[in-house]
């Protein structure tokens, strides 16, 4: 949870990606002081930035009502300790996607004390691979628009966009977007290694939930995850959170990027809730044991934590450094927003301990 108001007396403080010993002060959210008298409740840590979150705390995106479900997103995630994030949008009706993010918008633009800012909007779809849908609705999957980008865009701040690289018109998608200024990741793909390596030349420098969604390891043909991995270029983005990824596979790829990749929970709804039913967009979901699926046992989001994910990387034995800016710094810089994910005077400050 990120700390509203008082004296704490950590044992150090991760400043400006700098370990400082002593405790903080903070009030109204925001650092005030450190290296004061040092204790052992933990380590202070800036605030986290998850760049992939379709919803939280019982609320999901495309099924809310008004900006108040949209806050009540924001205020659940600022008390699981993320500072900032990106509003994500699955593969649905077009109309809906355009009423959500006006939604996202008003608030975006009016943020409110104990919430979570909202950066901008991250488009999971609709333009993905029918073949690779994971449980994004194969009905509202479309090719590349350029006209239908442009009337996303100017519905709200897109910050980032999920393109397969290998459909008709991605290419042109591609350069259209990164010359507007948005980050576009490729995802949801059964690219091969050529159409992967055309996606990342043609402009995209990230890639969506890596391995989850593409071609896996041990196909024919490398696809999507092997090239990322491969290029020294392109920011890898994946989910660690015991259930996605394998122990050892998310170790053998952390390995592989190593001071390049952003960790995400991809959140649903049900996120922090337990057990139970809930929604994601048009799809029912089933949640046990920290597992969200559809009813055919396909992975639909994420329900555990990003304070889970750090504990889970120091048990693999990434780098308290490395894993610490995969889901500060990291994401942030990615997002052109370099003043987030960094703990100093004015900052939000939270405390974590193994």
């Amino acid at each position: 949870m990120l700390l509203t108001q008082g004296e704490f007396a950590t044992s150090r403080a991760y400043i400006d990606s700098n370990w400082v010993d002593g405790g903080v002060k903070v009030a109204d959210s925001k650092l005030t002081s450190y290296s004061e008298v040092a204790g052992d409740i933990g380590m202070a840590l800036p605030g986290f930035v998850d760049l992939q979150v379709n919803g939280h705390g019982g609320i999901d995106l495309l099924q809310a009502k008004d900006i108040e479900d949209i806050r009540k997103i924001s205020r659940s995630l600022f008390n699981v300790g993320v500072a900032a994030y990106l509003p994500t949008l699955i593969t649905g009706p077009i109309d809906n996607h355009l009423r959500v993010l006006s939604l996202i918008e008003q608030v975006r633009k009016e943020p409110e004390v104990g919430e979570a800012i909202i950066i901008g909007t991250h488009l999971e779809g609709p333009f993905i691979s029918p073949i690779k849908p994971g449980v994004h609705p194969v009905k509202f999957i479309l090719e590349p628009d350029l006209k239908l980008l442009g009337d996303f865009m100017r519905a709200g701040k897109i910050s980032e966009v999920t393109i397969a690289p290998e459909l008709k018109g991605a290419i042109e998608a591609i350069k259209f977007l990164t010359s507007s200024g948005v980050v576009v990741s490729l995802g949801h793909s059964n690219a091969g290694t050529k159409e992967s390596h055309a996606g990342f030349d043609a402009g995209a420098i990230t890639v969506t939930h890596l391995w989850n969604a593409m071609r896996k390891k041990n196909e024919k043909e490398s696809g999507l995850a092997q090239v990322a991995l491969e290029r020294d270029d392109v920011i890898i983005q994946m989910i660690i959170d015991g259930v996605h990824l394998d122990k050892q596979l998310a170790i053998d790829s952390i390995k592989q990027c190593s001071n390049r990749f952003i960790v995400t929970v991809d959140a649903v709804s049900a996120a922090g809730l337990g057990d139970g039913s809930f929604q994601l967009g048009e799809i029912d979901i089933n949640v046990k044991d920290n597992r969200a699926t559809r009813s055919d046992g396909t992975l639909a989001g994420g329900v555990g934590s990003l304070s889970n994910s750090l504990s889970l990387m120091w048990q693999y034995g990434v780098s308290l450094e490395d894993a610490i800016d995969s889901i500060t710094s990291r994401p942030a810089d990615l997002m052109g927003r370099p003043e987030l994910g960094r703990l100093n005077l004015g900052s939000p400050a939270q405390i974590w301990s193994f």
